[in-house]
């Protein structure tokens, strides 16, 4: 990483590689639903909000980036954009709009990994005062198993990243549910926390149930995204739930694995 010469980027990996981390995965496509999902899950105690990619897509990175750092103006804020190209352009319109960490496909390559952290390195050249950080998401099964997922994880390490993500995709728990059932995702991210904890964050994020992620937690794992299942072992979106019901299943998840 080259984090040294940022205090506020070095301060919050640290905080995400050495404390408990919990992210609210926003995957809405709705902007006033966003907001208040994103509103219950920071009163629950949520660590980092993650503007989802059918939010950003759906509505618009140079929309909705300023709406949520409007609304939440000390909030870390993370927009998940999986980019697989033109990583740099893309990344200058995520901290543009305010936000704090772009997270892209590992999948692109070094040379989109590296665009992103030279704009990140701009941003914060020019804002000593907000953190700043480049996620990298290995998409499984598709960059799996354990051993290829860790040696996408040190490609990305080398290239600057401050952390990366272990994503059991969406599309494929779907249509393989055992698959979700299975120590897929959890080996992979012990195996890549193993190897990269010890620089960067390790998030693990795929529909996780409150089980596995305290699972995940007794083996040393810090970062922990709560998808739109909430935890719950059944897969089904909740965010359309009244906010104070979203509060407590959110609240109800990182006091199970947090604590």
């Amino acid at each position: 990483m080259t984090t040294t010469a940022h205090a506020p980027s070095v301060a919050l990996v640290e905080r995400l590689r050495t404390r408990p981390s919990f992210q609210i995965s926003v995957d809405v496509d709705d902007m006033s639903l966003g907001l208040t999902v994103a509103t219950a899950a920071l009163s629950a105690g949520v660590d980092l909000v993650e503007m989802g990619t059918p939010l950003l897509k759906t509505e618009g990175v140079r929309n909705v980036v300023p709406a949520f750092r409007a609304h939440f103006p000390d909030a870390m804020l993370l927009a998940d954009m999986k980019t697989m190209d033109g990583g740099g352009f893309e990344a200058k319109g995520v901290y543009g709009g305010g936000a704090n960490i772009i997270d892209f496909l590992s999948a692109a390559g070094t040379a989109t990994a590296r665009a992103v952290c030279a704009v990140r390195d701009q941003f914060r050249q020019d804002d000593p005062t907000l953190p700043r950080l480049a996620f990298a998401d290995i998409l499984l099964p598709q960059q799996g198993p354990a051993q290829a997922a860790v040696e996408t994880a040190e490609r990305m390490v080398e290239a600057g990243v401050d952390g990366v993500g272990l994503h059991l995709q969406l599309d494929a728990r779907r249509a393989d549910p055992e698959l979700f059932r299975s120590s897929y995702l959890s080996d992979a991210a012990r195996a890549v926390y193993a190897a990269v904890g010890d620089r960067v964050s390790v998030q693990v994020v795929g529909g996780l149930t409150i089980a596995q992620a305290k699972a995940l937690a007794a083996d040393g794992l810090k970062a922990f995204v709560i998808s739109g299942n909430l935890g719950e072992d059944d897969g089904t979106p909740r965010y359309t739930l009244p906010a104070d019901q979203l509060q407590r299943h959110i609240a109800g998840f990182i006091a199970e694995v947090g604590g």
